[in-house]
């Protein structure tokens, strides 16, 4: 073994290439995942526009959701502990969360396919519109790319007032009320936008 190099440096080295493979991956089917996702939300709300904007209000919300209720539903750490935690328990408690973590960033990068960019809607409205052939479903898809944007900034506070507060209960549940209201009256905002 190289000197300076710990066995445990050396065995993430995998982890770390094998995370960016995937990232690059997700990256790639991300950016080919509008025709499909789009398929198949017109398909299960057949044509209704606010059933479909439930499905956009839902799948926004979602990245939110699992980053927030793990962490809001997992019992605090007691706050005076007998020892110095081993490496295991402290390497343990980091892992908790990865999975639903790394099922949460999907989630928040997913939730963008279906939405025009607020910033260039053109090319992405106009796949919508031939695979809906709803003006409706153009328009709120429009207007909800801005409203997503909110609802995923809301999931991530969220997010973050139950980790640092997971010794309130209180604000345990104002960060589950946060995740699953957010998506709630985002979709409300958009279903009264369109009319």
């Amino acid at each position: 073994m190289p000197r300076g190099q710990t066995p445990r440096a050396s065995s993430d080295v995998p982890v770390v290439i094998g995370g960016v493979v995937g990232f690059v991956a997700l990256v790639w089917l991300l950016m080919h995942a509008t025709v499909p996702v789009v398929t198949v939300f017109d398909f299960a709300s057949d044509g209704r526009p606010k059933l479909y904007a439930a499905f956009l209000a839902g799948l926004a919300g979602l990245g939110g959701l699992l980053l927030t209720l793990p962490r809001a539903v997992t019992q605090p750490a007691p706050v005076v502990q007998s020892s110095v935690p081993s490496r295991r328990e402290a390497a343990a408690r980091r892992r908790s969360h990865l999975r639903t973590d790394l099922l949460g960033v999907a989630a928040l990068l997913l939730a963008q396919v279906p939405l025009p960019a607020p910033w260039g809607p053109t090319g992405k409205a106009a796949t919508i519109a031939n695979i809906t052939k709803s003006p409706e479903i153009v328009e709120l898809s429009a207007v909800f790319a801005n409203l997503s944007i909110g609802i995923l900034v809301v999931g991530l506070v969220a997010a973050g007032v139950a980790k640092v507060y997971s010794h309130a209960a209180a604000l345990r549940v104002l960060a589950i009320a946060l995740a699953v209201g957010a998506p709630v009256v985002g979709w409300f905002l958009v279903v009264h936008a369109i009319g």
